[in-house]
């Protein structure tokens, strides 16, 4: 008899080897939560746009978020939802 494959494939990942894609997710997974939590016509954070701006330009990676606006409990709880569907 043959070998056993292994479930999904024949290829092999090394750890470390896939792209790592949180924040390109957390960019897209915020647009959706800041609509669902904040009031309606509330503008994104300016630090998060900005943020947004500097990954798509250089593409660097967020290592810290300072917040220095006033979100309340909606913007808060905007970006933890986020953050947790990105990671």
């Amino acid at each position: 008899m043959g070998a056993k494959k292994k479930a999904g494939g024949d290829k092999k990942k090394k750890e470390g080897d896939e792209e790592d894609q949180s924040m390109e997710n957390f960019l897209k997974f915020i647009k959706k939560k800041w609509v669902e939590f904040m009031p309606e016509g509330t503008k994104m954070s300016k630090i998060i746009l900005s943020y947004k701006e500097k990954f798509e330009e250089d593409g660097d990676e967020m290592k810290k978020l300072h917040m220095w606006e006033e979100l309340g409990w909606p913007g808060v709880k905007a970006i933890t939802e986020a953050l947790k569907m990105a990671a």
